[in-house]
């Protein structure tokens, strides 16, 4: 019977009065996997089998599988853009929560401040090109253009959690009247050997919302057909690539920010008149009855909070929806300690965060930033979780 192969090891050190000691190497994944990911980038250069290590499949599907979903807050100052990341589900109304701050880099003119974080990414369209970017690893993926003669162009981000892949959805902002605007979908596989594939049986349309909202797999976002005056809810699902369109009873115009929900069990469309001088505490909620039919229903609550923060000075913008379908709200502006509100539509309750050490002047000396320059929230993106991933 042949003898069990001894398993591999790695040399973790020497002194002179002992031999050199060895851990195995599921033994030093394991210890690596309980690093913030920061750690674990600085040391792949560690060794070749570390980084060997943290580049497996299995490594970074269980590091993102253990991070925690955070609310991470992005803001620009003295042309700098740094990056705030908050403990998303945890209740604070007493403990004061500590903020992980860092200085980021990403290139100017770009919309990645309208989308949203997928799964721990976040694409953008700049100028002529699509890009994927990695908040975490600090590194951009430059996609293939999906069609000459596109220029502006909208994207929307899609994780398939069965394959672990990522797919991009895009169609130019500002049809051509002649070419073909149909949209056209692209699976990220790290090679980028993949073509962009049609979305057939779809209208052409043109989407209006900054950004898009996923539930349960679905990508929606707001959008009109060409004649710009029919507005439209489009979902598409990101596995099987299906699209389809319902008919919305609000016009855009009026209603320039929409997040898609659920409520009591039903998909809804929440908006709120976010930096109104009013302050009005009230949101509207249209609930969809009948897809087919394309009906809703018709709802306004009036918030049981304000969203004017006396303590702070602060008006409170609605950001986004959590993975809990609470709304999150966030300040315009960034004053130690900052305080976050979250709220339940389906139970009408509400929970305060508060956070220290962002913005506070320890934060301000390191990065110059005198105590009299405002902070302002420029782009907040709710359910971001840290991810290796290297497209």
């Amino acid at each position: 019977m042949e003898s069990e192969k001894p398993h591999p090891q790695i040399k973790v050190g020497r002194t002179r009065q002992s031999e050199a000691t060895y851990l195995p190497v599921d033994l030093v994944s394991d210890i690596l996997l309980r690093l913030p990911a920061k750690s674990i980038v600085k040391f792949r250069c560690v060794s070749k089998v570390w980084s060997s290590i943290t580049t497996l499949p299995s490594f970074i599907s269980s590091f993102a599988a253990r991070s925690s979903p955070r609310l991470l807050i992005l803001s620009e100052k003295n042309g700098k853009l740094f990056g705030f990341s908050i403990p998303q589900n945890q209740n604070s109304d007493n403990k004061p929560q500590l903020v992980e701050s860092y200085a980021l880099t990403y290139p100017g003119n770009c919309s990645v401040f309208w989308n949203v974080s997928v799964h721990g990414m976040i694409c953008s369209s700049v100028s002529l090109k699509l890009e994927v970017w990695n908040p975490t690893t600090r590194r951009t993926v430059i996609l293939p253009h999906p069609k000459r003669g596109w220029s502006n162009m909208s994207c929307f981000l899609g994780f398939d959690p069965i394959d672990g892949t990522y797919k991009v959805l895009s169609m130019p902002r500002y049809p051509c009247s002649k070419g073909d605007n149909r949209p056209r979908v692209l699976t990220l596989t790290g090679d980028h050997k993949e073509s962009w594939r049609v979305i057939q049986g779809i209208t052409e349309h043109v989407p209006y919302c900054p950004g898009q909202h996923i539930i349960n797999g679905v990508i929606y976002y707001v959008a009109s057909l060409k004649s710009h005056s029919d507005y439209i809810l489009v979902s598409f699902h990101v596995r099987s690539e299906k699209m389809s369109m319902i008919e919305v009873p609000w016009n855009y115009l009026s209603v320039p920010k929409i997040f898609p929900v659920l409520y009591e069990g039903k998909l809804a469309c929440v908006s709120s008149k976010d930096n109104d001088v009013t302050k009005v505490d009230d949101i509207e909620i249209w609930i969809l009855e009948d897809a087919e039919k394309h009906e809703w229903s018709y709802k306004k609550i009036h918030l049981p909070f304000s969203r004017y923060d006396p303590i702070s000075h602060a008006c409170l913008d609605m950001k986004g929806v959590n993975d809990a379908g609470e709304l999150i709200y966030v300040p315009l502006d960034l004053v130690n300690p900052v305080r976050l509100l979250y709220y339940d539509l389906n139970t009408n309750v509400y929970r305060r965060v508060v956070v220290e050490g962002l913005a506070d002047d320890q934060f301000r000396r390191r990065n110059g930033i005198g105590d009299n320059n405002i902070l302002r929230t420029l782009a907040v993106y709710p359910n971001h979780i840290e991810t290796l991933m290297s497209l």
